[in-house]
């Protein structure tokens, strides 16, 4: 069986990872919205709501960035 290979680039490979990464990050440190500890201030990916937001958009970006390339 004759494998299908796809060509995406380096760069676009690295924003994909680093993008990943940072959603990666927002999630594992992500905090209830009731944490006494969280200032209204905040970045806007502190809280699970918005790191669970930041990598959906996150993870859909980059499902049509591959797909793009399957085109």
């Amino acid at each position: 069986m004759e494998q299908e290979m796809i060509l995406i680039s380096r760069g676009e490979c690295e924003r994909m990872l680093r993008y990943l990464t940072r959603a990666e990050y927002y999630c594992a440190h992500a905090r209830s919205v009731h944490d006494p500890t969280v200032d209204i201030n905040d970045d806007a990916t502190t809280t699970y709501a918005e790191a669970s937001g930041y990598a959906g958009a996150t993870m859909r970006d980059i499902i049509q960035s591959i797909e793009s390339h399957l085109i």
